[in-house]
């Protein structure tokens, strides 16, 4: 996906190599690369490279039993880059809806590099959570996309405690206890409909390549 796509000067690809086992263990094995001129566009997003899933969505967030997720990638880098590793997800109190003003979009940052700051950072953090995927001190932000119209919550891990750093890193929990976390703060209501999940890297400057292996499966 690559939106803000007039601002790349050089590319960003994503690649598939295979996939192993099944059930909750089912494993994705892919690549990104970025190889993005750093002068141009330089505080820009320009797209999110991801993996997604296709099965267990537009189901209400109550009626899901688990998300089991497990995120793991090596990075190797030929220049300083910015951009992130997140969860992105998206909810809606209308079954199927990721496009209106009424859907909300949520982001669970698990790293970042280059100075990246999430949408409402300007604003301050709404809320602290303690206590999800064994740290405490998660930063809840919100703003609202200017393009899309659509309220954007991302979710911050500790700065000096993230899941990786430039060389890579890794995360394992289920996502629903991120979800249940915001529900319980107030950003939707437990009965949302969980209409998008995926997970993947935000480019905006660099030469890197990170080799993911992604696990995420929606158990109802």
């Amino acid at each position: 996906m690559n939106y803000n796509y007039q601002y790349i000067k050089g590319s960003s690809c994503v690649g598939y190599y295979d996939y192993t086992g099944s059930g909750d263990e089912q494993t994705i094995h892919w690549s990104v690369l970025w190889d993005i001129d750093p002068m141009v566009g330089t505080n820009l997003v320009k797209g999110y490279n991801f993996i997604g899933l296709t099965q267990g969505l537009e189901t209400r967030l109550s009626d899901i039993k688990s998300i089991p997720s497990k995120y793991e990638w090596n990075t190797s880098k030929t220049t300083e880059y910015k951009g992130n590793v997140v969860y992105d997800f998206m909810t809606c109190d209308s079954k199927g809806d990721s496009t209106s003003s009424r859907a909300q979009e949520l982001m669970l940052w698990l790293n970042w590099e280059g100075g990246q700051v999430p949408i409402g950072w300007g604003e301050g953090p709404i809320a602290t959570i303690n206590g999800l995927f064994g740290k405490d001190g998660w930063k809840l932000y919100q703003g609202v996309n200017a393009d899309t119209g659509i309220t954007v919550t991302p979710l911050l891990c500790p700065e000096d405690r993230q899941f990786g750093d430039e060389t890579g890193g890794s995360f394992e929990g289920d996502i629903k206890d991120w979800l249940v976390a915001l529900s319980k703060n107030g950003i939707f209501e437990a009965d949302t409909y969980v209409n998008v999940g995926n997970a993947g890297m935000e480019p905006y400057y660099g030469t890197v390549n990170f080799d993911n292996h992604l696990s995420l499966r929606i158990n109802i």
